[in-house]
């Protein structure tokens, strides 16, 4: 299924602790719900809840099962959550958005419907950030969703910590990611 309740919990600065004061419940009950969220045995009320208590609801998105629609975004939007939050495994969720957008790019054959679902903010603004620039990367500006639409974050991001990747970045990062604030060199975004 989705980790939506540690990515929302993320998004919005909140600890484990404080969702579980909001809901009257022992952080061990948050975590619990985390879990069986991942596990696909989550009640549709209980995600509602805890959503709920941060500020948020839930939506549902059904989408096709035809084989590109692995690369909708609102599918990658997921995948990338679960590698960043549970799998703290950033450069998993390199791989799954270039595949996605190089997959979009060179096939165009998703459904326009698949494309307009917003996928679910990541928890991480950075990625966010970076996530909805590289789908918009995909399609003329003309037709591009509402969701593709991004402002600059407030400082310099670089999406690598090596320091020879983000020296690299500072020379070779694309206009349309300097102007967001976020720099990778086109080197790692091709061979990612």
């Amino acid at each position: 299924m989705t980790s939506t309740i540690r990515a929302t919990r993320l998004a919005h600065n909140l600890s484990v602790n404080e969702v579980a004061a909001k809901l009257g419940v022992t952080p061990s009950a948050i975590s619990q719900l985390e879990r069986s969220e991942i596990d696909e045995t989550i009640k549709l009320a209980s995600l509602r809840e805890a959503l709920r208590a941060m500020n948020t609801d839930v939506r549902i998105t059904a989408g096709s099962l035809r084989p590109n629609s692995v690369y909708a975004p609102f599918r990658v939007a997921d995948a990338m959550s679960k590698a960043l939050t549970i799998d703290r495994d950033p450069t998993y969720a390199l791989r799954l958005l270039t595949q996605a957008v190089a997959e979009i790019s060179s096939e165009q054959q998703l459904a326009r419907d698949e494309i307009d679902i917003a996928p679910t903010p990541l928890p991480m603004r950075e990625w966010d950030t970076f996530m909805r620039a590289m789908f918009a990367r995909t399609l003329p500006k003309r037709s591009r969703p509402a969701w593709m639409t991004t402002e600059p974050l407030l400082d310099p991001w670089f999406v690598s910590q090596y320091a020879v990747l983000r020296e690299r970045a500072r020379e070779n990062t694309s206009a349309d990611l300097r102007a967001l604030n976020i720099f990778i060199d086109e080197r790692s975004l091709s061979r990612a």
